[in-house]
């Protein structure tokens, strides 16, 4: 046996930037990277993730707000300028939380894409989409209140929450820390090298 496989591997800090709208191949990507690393045996201490979306699939980012719960690695997050919409419960399933100077969180109502809904629906179909947005919007503003209570100033409550989702709320930085959603506002450092960059670039390269 050679000394460098005697040798444990140094502990190391994996940043991402993400910059693209939460989907399922975002998700595919980011959870298949994350896990492509614990396979592959890196030594990995805690993830950094830069994000910045505009939402996207509900799905999707209540899939990798339990994704991100359930490693076993510290985990950091910085909203970039902008996190609305999905892209909320996907920020605050992290451990830290920070946001930039004068970014801003954006809750509204679920929408889901016409798409959703087969060429030809009946009364059924609309009753089932109805209560698939009605039970999305619960989770995700279950999620919201306990993800912010316990680190906020000027706590929202559940009611306060439904009426910030029916008047598409934002928040910017100083209120999103007195509400709880950031730990800090300050500018982040990235590193020169070895940052992912899930851009719409880069997912336009991948299959699927």
């Amino acid at each position: 046996m050679s000394l460098e496989q005697t040798q444990p591997q140094v502990p190391k800090i994996q940043h991402i930037w993400c910059s693209v709208m939460i989907s399922k191949k975002m998700e595919d990507v980011f959870t298949g990277f994350i896990n492509g690393q614990a396979q592959a045996g890196t030594n990995i201490s805690e993830y950094v993730v830069y994000l910045a979306t505009l939402g996207g699939s509900p799905f999707s980012a209540i899939s990798l707000y339990n994704f991100v719960k359930a490693i076993p690695q510290k985990t950091t997050v910085y909203n970039m300028g902008n996190v609305s919409s999905a892209g909320i419960p996907f920020f605050l399933s992290f451990q830290t939380r920070i946001g930039v100077p004068d970014c801003s969180f954006m809750v509204h109502q679920t929408t889901l894409p016409r798409t959703a809904l087969p060429d030809n629906f009946n009364v059924f179909d609309l009753d089932t989409a109805k209560a698939n947005l009605s039970a999305t919007d619960d989770n995700t503003q279950r999620i919201i209140l306990k993800e912010t209570a316990p680190r906020a100033s000027k706590p929202i409550t559940a009611a306060i929450i439904r009426k910030a989702f029916l008047k598409s709320t934002t928040y910017p930085a100083v209120e999103a820390q007195a509400h709880g959603f950031i730990d800090r506002i300050e500018l982040p450092r990235l590193p020169d090298t070895g940052v992912l960059y899930i851009t719409d670039q880069y997912l336009a390269t991948l299959p699927g």
